[in-house]
């Protein structure tokens, strides 16, 4: 149960826009963005988290092996269609930790490192110290 819930991609991006905007909440409600800098270092946990995808499910990534059939490769949806089969579960498993490598969780840690770092100078722009 914890597996599916810390490698779904859509529930931990959803969780970080919730930090992200549960932070602004707080600093405006309180005048500080401070707290939006305290919620910036959840989002980077939360990238982490994703970024971990692999390992939290114990599968790697898999190698892209050239199929004679379709000159694609196993991992690609399209092979299998082409082919005339169902995609198996593996290849929308490791499509799905691609994804989490590939571009999500870096971006879930560069907004939250940004946000982490920058957003206490917020403070100074709006005017709340």
């Amino acid at each position: 149960m914890i597996k599916r819930f810390l490698s779904n991609n859509v529930l931990m991006t959803v969780l970080a826009a919730a930090f992200l905007l549960i932070g602004v909440a707080l600093s405006v409600n309180c005048k500080n963005f401070q707290w939006l800098s305290r919620f910036g270092a959840l989002v980077i946990c939360t990238g982490v988290i994703t970024l971990a995808r692999p390992s939290i499910l114990g599968e790697d990534i898999k190698s892209h092996i050239i199929m004679s059939e379709t000159n694609l490769s196993h991992v690609d949806p399209a092979h299998w269609k082409k082919i005339g089969q169902p995609v198996p579960g593996y290849v929308r498993e490791d499509l799905r930790s691609r994804v989490a490598v590939g571009w999500l969780g870096p971006l879930m840690c560069f907004i939250g490192t940004a946000t982490n770092g920058f957003a206490d100078l917020l403070n100074k722009v709006v005017g709340y110290q």
